[in-house]
C-alpha cells in the first residue's frame, strides 16, 4: 500500500525519522571537545540538523524510492557539517536507510545497504579528511558499546590515520582522493563530498564530475551524493560556487537538496552590532553552544582573516569578493523588488545586448516612470554537452522582441549591433527609426557614462530606511535610486560583474577570460536605462512625470 499521509503538520513521507532515532541510540558525537558523548540530552541534535536530515532522506510515497539523489548542507565554519556527514556515514553502513516496506499505519520503514561502497572524498592524496576521521572514530566507539553492531567490522582502530573500513556483511568505507578515484568502477552507495569550496583544481572538479555520473549504477541501492562545504570565493570555479550559483538562479533539479544558510545584508566589522546579528543568522540554531564573541574577534584579527572578504566567507558563510566588483553583492540584493508589477501597456525602454553563441544575449526593459528594471528575455549557451554547437535562437529573440512592443508603449529602445544588424535594420522599419536606435557599447566613453549613472542610481539617491533590530537600536540606510524585479539571472549577472578600467573609463568585464559566468544583463540594463535617461532629456520628446517609486521592499 503507498504511505498514508501525514501525521503531524509539516510531516513528509521520509525515512529521515526513523533514521533520526538509530543515529541517537547508536551513535556518539565524533572528534572534537564532547567527543564519545551521546547524542541525546544536552548534545542532542538541533533541529536545524534534524530538518536538513529529514528532508535528505524523503522517499516517494508510491515506490518508496529516494527524492533526492543529492543533497547540499552549507554552513559557516565551525558548524561541525564534517560530524554530520559522518553520522550520516555510518548510518549508511549499518543502519535503516532504504525502503523496506509500509507498516500497519502506513508509514516508511528502513533496511539496511546490501553491501554497501561508500567514499569519504578527500581534496589531497594520502589525506582521510575530517568526515572518515569521525567515522572511524565512531565505530570505535561503537565496537565497545554495541558490539553486536560494530564489533565484526575492521580498519579503524587508530582512527587518527584509518583510511578503510571493512563491514562485516559485505561492503566498505573508504577515503577517496582524485587519483583512485578516477579509477573505480562506480558502484558507490554513498558518497561524501566535504568543503567543496576547495575543490578549484581540475583533479578535484573531474573526481566530483566522474563520481556523480557514476551513482546510479546500483538500482536497488538508490545510492546518493552529500555536499558540505562553507562559502566559496568568487570566481575560483570551485564545485560549491556551480552548484550554489545554479541553485540561485534556479537551474537544479528537484533531486538536489540545498540546505543552504548565510548573512544577509551588508558586511560592517566595525559595526559590532552589526556583525554579531549576522553571526546568530548565519550559525542559526548552533548559535546556543557556538562562542560568537570569540568568532567576531577571530573575523576582525588579520592572522586569522586577512580581509573583510575572507572573514564573512568563512563565519557568516557569505561568498563575498569586494575587490574590483563593479557594484556590492548586497545592493543588488537590497535593491531588489520583485513584488513590483508593470503593467501592460506602460511606458517603457528597452535595451538589447545580443551575441550568437557565446555570451547570453538579453533584453531588459526600464520603466520610464520610475527607471524600475526588469528583464524580458535572457538566453544563455546551456552548460555540459547541451552547449555544444548551440547558438542563439534569433527568430525566437526577434519575435520576443516584437511582443515587447505589442505589450508595452516602448518610446525608444536601444540595441547594440553587435551582429544583430540586420534584425535591428527590420525593426527600426517595423517599429520607426525615432523608436529604435542602434546603439554600440564598444564605444568606451559613451558606455563608461551610461554604466557609471546605472551604478549610482542603484547605490544612493532614493529615500532613507529606517528599522529597529531585535535589540532595539534604530538603524537608518539609504536606498538606491531605481529598483529591480530580482530575476535570479539578472542579479547574478550583476553580481559577476568586475571593473575593467580603459584609461579613465570605468567599464566592467568577467572576474577573467576564460569565465563562462555572464555579465551582459548588466550592459542591457545600462542600455535601457541610458534610452530612459535620454528620452527624459530630450527636449523635443514630452516628458511623463519624472516620479521616484517609493514602494519598496529591502533586504537587511
Amino acid at each position: 500500500m503507498p504511505w498514508s499521509g501525514p501525521l503531524f503538520d509539516g510531516h513528509i513521507c521520509s525515512l529521515g525519522y526513523q533514521l533520526l532515532d538509530w543515529i541517537v541510540a547508536y551513535e556518539c558525537h565524533g572528534v572534537g571537545d564532547i567527543q564519545g558523548q551521546p547524542l541525546a540530552g544536552a548534545y542532542d541534535l538541533d533541529d536545524e540538523i534534524r530538518d536538513f536530515i529529514i528532508n535528505a532522506y524523503e522517499i516517494d510515497p508510491e515506490t518508496g524510492r529516494r527524492v533526492r539523489n543529492e543533497a547540499v548542507l552549507s554552513r559557516p565554519k565551525g558548524r561541525a557539517k564534517s560530524e554530520i556527514a559522518g553520522f550520516l556515514v555510518v548510518a549508511e553502513a549499518l543502519g535503516p536507510v532504504r525502503f523496506l516496506r509500509w507498516d500497519e499505519s502506513g508509514q516508511p520503514v528502513g533496511r539496511r545497504v546490501n553491501s554497501p561502497l561508500i567514499k569519504c572524498l578527500a581534496t589531497e592524496e594520502g589525506q582521510a579528511g575530517n568526515t572518515f576521521q569521525n567515522v572511524a572514530y565512531i565505530f570505535a566507539q561503537g565496537s565497545e558499546h554495541f558490539p553486536e553492531l560494530y564489533g565484526a567490522a575492521s580498519g579503524f582502530r587508530g582512527y587518527q590515520s584509518a583510511t578503510a573500513i571493512y563491514l562485516p556483511e559485505g561492503g566498505e568505507i573508504r577515503a577517496c582522493s582524485s587519483g583512485a578515484a578516477s579509477k573505480d568502477g562506480g558502484l558507490e552507495t554513498f558518497v561524501v563530498a566535504d568543503e567543496t569550496h576547495l575543490y578549484v583544481l581540475p583533479e578535484l572538479r573531474r573526481m566530483y564530475g566522474t563520481i556523480s555520473r557514476n551513482l546510479g549504477k546500483r538500482f536497488d541501492a538508490d545510492p546518493w551524493l552529500m555536499q558540505t562545504s562553507t562559502a566559496y570565493k568568487p570566481g575560483e570555479g570551485s564545485v560549491f560556487e556551480t552548484t550554489l550559483t545554479m541553485w540561485r538562479k534556479g537551474e537544479l533539479p528537484p533531486s538536489v537538496l540545498v540546505d543552504h544558510r548565510e548573512a544577509k545584508g551588508k558586511v560592517d566589522l566595525d559595526d559590532k552590532a552589526r556583525t554579531m546579528r549576522q553571526l546568530r543568522e548565519a550559525y542559526g540554531a548552533a548559535s546556543a553552544w557556538i562562542d560568537l564573541e570569540r568568532k567576531y574577534r577571530d573575523m576582525r584579527d588579520p592572522r586569522i582573516c586577512k580581509d573583510d572578504e575572507e572573514a564573512a566567507r568563512y563565519f557568516l558563510n557569505k561568498p563575498l569578493s569586494s575587490k574590483d566588483v563593479w557594484i556590492p553583492a548586497d545592493v543588488v540584493d537590497r535593491q531588489s523588488d520583485p513584488r513590483i508589477e508593470v503593467a501592460d501597456g506602460s511606458q517603457v525602454t528597452l535595451g538589447f545586448d545580443g551575441s550568437l553563441n557565446d555570451d547570453a544575449t538579453v533584453l531588459v526593459a526600464s520603466r520610464l516612470s520610475d527607471g524600475f528594471l526588469f528583464p524580458i528575455g535572457i538566453w544563455a549557451k546551456p552548460e555540459g554537452p547541451a552547449g555544444n554547437f548551440w547558438e542563439v535562437p534569433r527568430k525566437d529573440v526577434v519575435e520576443t522582441i516584437r511582443a515587447a512592443f505589442k505589450q508595452f508603449e516602448v518610446v525608444r529602445a536601444y540595441f547594440d549591433p553587435h551582429e544583430w544588424r540586420s534584425d535591428i535594420d527590420d525593426l527600426a522599419e517595423e517599429f520607426g527609426e525615432e523608436r529604435v536606435f542602434k546603439w554600440d557599447t564598444s564605444s568606451w566613453v559613451r558606455s563608461a557614462a551610461g554604466l557609471d549613472l546605472l551604478r549610482t542610481d542603484l547605490m544612493q539617491g532614493g529615500p532613507d530606511r529606517v528599522w529597529v533590530d531585535e535589540d532595539g537600536a534604530e538603524h537608518c540606510q539609504t536606498m538606491g535610486r531605481v529598483f529591480h524585479s530580482g530575476q535570479p539571472v539578472f542579479m547574478e549577472h550583476f553580481k559577476n560583474a568586475y571593473v575593467r578600467m580603459r584609461g579613465p573609463n570605468r567599464l566592467v568585464r568577467k572576474e577573467h577570460d576564460q569565465s563562462s559566468r555572464k555579465i551582459d544583463c548588466v550592459m542591457g540594463a545600462m542600455l535601457a536605462y541610458e534610452a530612459r535617461r535620454d528620452v527624459l532629456t530630450t527636449p523635443q520628446t514630452e516628458k511623463p512625470a519624472h516620479k521616484i517609486s517609493t514602494t519598496y521592499y529591502a533586504f537587511n
